[in-house]
């Protein structure tokens, strides 16, 4: 089959998903096998991450063929021009929010790039699933943002080992915050301002020092607070999950199961079965 031209009607009509989570800007595009998408020209730094198929990227005279799943950052300005395999493709634009210009401190590559560390890919994955996740006490803004700034972080430096390991003050206060108020659903901004460093800083040092997003740790909290009150009180579920800071007892139901492979109802089962 040869490969044709989109038009920009066509690409509006691809763009399968348009929204905003945290003060991460995401739009999806889906495409048909063999078509060449129209010029593309961002102004600012962005992640591009291929979900599906395979496309060539062409800039000027050169190109660079990718399947998925892969991750590319580039720095604002990068004009380029997609042609799509015979599979077709989709793929996710994650592009970070101007919030008071503080997106010259975002970390930037000098050039578009390719990302091959398979964590990052799985990071950027992850966006997906969270991109979905829609309630008034979901933290997928949150995680969405965190591992934004992750993944622009690590493409930005070469990777090297940091003198100081040891956990930042701040760290320690922002842990407190977050496990003073469950209900809390934390602005990574004001995580950063509470801290006095920038929203990357933030971001790095839960990964770093917790192994997680800061949107996996408020979820890790909520999880913890609620089998204390499942195992040690007779609380009723829906007080559990109002108590842990979640939505409603449906909301408290999938996180649990999805931590700890069981509802509610079945882990205070199992806990009066052993008394």
């Amino acid at each position: 089959m040869a490969m044709r031209a989109a038009t920009p009607e066509e690409a509006a009509l691809r763009r399968t998903a348009d929204v905003t989570r945290g003060r991460i800007h995401l739009v999806e595009h889906t495409w048909p096998a063999d078509v060449r998408t129209p010029g593309e020209h961002r102004h600012t730094v962005h992640i591009c991450f291929l979900a599906h198929g395979g496309i060539e990227e062409q800039r000027g005279a050169s190109s660079v063929w990718r399947v998925a799943p892969s991750v590319r950052v580039s720095p604002p300005g990068d004009a380029h021009s997609c042609c799509y395999g015979n599979a077709g493709g989709q793929c996710l634009v994650i592009e970070p929010l101007a919030m008071r210009g503080d997106l010259d401190d975002v970390p930037t590559p000098h050039e578009p790039t390719i990302v091959q560390d398979e964590r990052i890919i799985e990071l950027a994955a992850r966006v997906y699933d969270e991109m979905r996740t829609v309630s008034p006490q979901s933290v997928s803004g949150l995680v969405i943002e965190s591992i934004a700034l992750e993944v622009l972080a690590q493409s930005a430096r070469s990777e090297r080992p940091r003198a100081d390991r040891r956990p930042p003050m701040w760290l320690t206060q922002l842990q407190e915050y977050l496990w003073a108020d469950l209900a809390i659903v934390p602005d990574l901004a004001t995580l950063a301002l509470m801290a006095g460093v920038h929203r990357v800083h933030v971001a790095r040092a839960f990964r770093d020092h917790l192994g997680c997003t800061v949107g996996d740790y408020v979820r890790r909290l909520r999880v913890r607070r609620a089998c204390e009150l499942l195992t040690a009180t007779s609380v009723p579920l829906s007080d559990v999950a109002m108590r842990a800071g979640f939505f409603d007892q449906s909301h408290m139901t999938r996180v649990v199961k999805r931590f700890l492979g069981m509802t509610p109802a079945e882990l205070r089962r199992q806990r009066n079965r052993a008394r």
